[in-house]
């Protein structure tokens, strides 16, 4: 396993970083439901930052990749949609 260069681990954490700055700026847009899918979305990039570099999924086994990908293409919609309904049943 091919151990990974400290520049690559600065690049995520400055992406990581710029992104957490855009999710507190687009916290104070008004549209509730647009505000909410921005921020969803953006968590599930971060999520998959996180696990790829910083606890190496990237280096392991390809299945795991997939079925991870699988997985954040599967809670995106589900974020939508619970987004959508929520104000529907309040």
């Amino acid at each position: 396993m091919e151990t990974p260069k400290r520049s690559n681990y600065l690049i995520v954490f400055i992406i990581l970083m710029v992104s957490t700055l855009t999710e507190t700026l687009v916290s104070y847009l008004h549209p509730e439901a647009i505000k909410i899918s921005l921020l969803a979305v953006m968590a599930v990039l971060k999520v998959a930052l996180v696990l790829l570099f910083f606890m190496h999924l990237r280096h392991n086994s390809k299945i795991f990749s997939y079925l991870f990908i699988a997985g954040c293409i599967l809670v995106i919609p589900l974020i939508l949609v619970i987004t959508i309904v929520m104000p529907m049943i309040a």
